[in-house]
């Protein structure tokens, strides 16, 4: 225990988690001793896929990253999946990290591999991770030549013109959308984007603009989670499988539900969700009670790098799995059980079968 009251190297990335606790607008929601614990004694203990383990200062790399997160979620350890979205904050952040090493830096800079830029998302095999991954780099603009460089050694030359640079990314720009779906442009596109949020360039660099489902999208989902009263164990899969391979909104997972749910069973879904919400709070008082952590109207929440959106997101996905897994369950209707009664003329043994 006294390894994690033990004040970290500001050089490695837990220490440079705390130094930006306020930048990364982590203060209201996670608490720094927990981060620390959690850091250095919790997760150095897990036994992660592939041999992978946690160093006990932290780390930014991507697959140990995903390791630990796709550990916590299969044994319902939600209370550090909040803390570990952290670190996926800061890797996204890598102007955050110049206080320690290079490498460290690079690795937060480093893309994705080629397999899992090839992935391609679907309702039956979607990614592990409920929260979406790190932001990408943006697209590097197309290479420009030099206008002063003669095309050949005969033509006249040209007047000297200083070089064109390429544009500047941090320029405002207006964003541009294909005019295919948010589902078909990401099962088909070779773009490596999540919808229904989407990365653009804007004025302060890489910004995430929501795109809403179209009725096409609505229609192949309702065809894959089918009716909740019928299936509701393959309506919760499909559901789970929704809000992991997409980086959702509020708004669209409020269309979801009404569009696939009739409002008697939305409503007592919600309801569900909001007492597990409490019963969860006496434990974890990061997670928010009530009609905070599952609101009824659209909430003011910021899904922009660095902004407490997503970890409200998750906990109100968490919420509405456990409302859905709740509502599944049957009440016994014990009047139509005194309906049925024994003839006269049957057997005993028989009636109790």
């Amino acid at each position: 225990m006294g390894a994690a009251q033990s004040k970290p190297d500001p050089k490695s990335p837990l220490g440079c988690l705390l130094a930006n606790f306020q930048t990364l607008g982590l203060s209201q929601d996670l608490k720094g001793k927990q981060l620390i614990f959690f850091c250095t004694v919790a997760w150095p203990q897990y036994k992660l896929d592939n041999q992978s383990q946690w160093p006990a200062e932290g780390t930014l790399d991507l697959n140990i990253l995903t390791h630990l997160t796709n550990f916590c979620k299969r044994l319902g350890k939600w209370s550090e999946v909040a803390y570990l979205q952290a670190f996926w904050d800061l890797r996204s952040r890598p102007d955050l990290c110049v206080r320690y090493s290079l490498a460290q830096v690079l690795l937060a800079k480093s893309t994705p591999s080629s397999k899992e830029k090839d992935d391609s998302s679907s309702f039956s095999e979607p990614p592990d991770t409920l929260s979406l991954t790190p932001l990408r780099s943006p697209t590097q603009p197309p290479p420009y030549s030099d206008p002063s460089a003669s095309p050949s050694s005969s033509a006249p030359p040209l007047p000297s013109t200083p070089p064109v640079s390429p544009p500047n990314l941090t320029d405002p720009v207006s964003p541009t959308f294909s005019s295919s779906s948010p589902v078909s442009a990401h099962t088909r596109s070779r773009t490596h984007l999540l919808c229904p949020l989407r990365e653009v360039a804007g004025a302060k660099g890489v910004v995430r603009v929501h795109v809403l489902f179209s009725r096409a999208d609505l229609s192949k989902i309702e065809e894959c989670v089918g009716f909740f009263s019928a299936n509701p164990t393959l309506y919760i899969k499909e559901f789970r499988y929704l809000c992991q391979a997409y980086d959702l909104t509020w708004h669209d997972l409020h269309v979801l539900m009404t569009s696939t749910l009739s409002s008697e069973k939305g409503e007592r879904i919600l309801a569900a969700a909001r007492q597990h919400a409490d019963q969860v709070h006496l434990i974890d008082p990061a997670m928010p009670v009530g009609t905070e952590a599952v609101p009824s109207a659209k909430p003011d929440w910021d899904y922009q790098v660095g902004q407490a959106g997503h970890r409200r997101r998750d906990m109100m996905v968490q919420c509405l799995l456990a409302g859905m897994q709740a509502a599944s369950i049957k009440s016994v209707n014990f009047d139509k059980l005194k309906e049925v009664v024994q003839g006269s003329d049957e057997n005993p043994a028989v009636f109790l079968n």
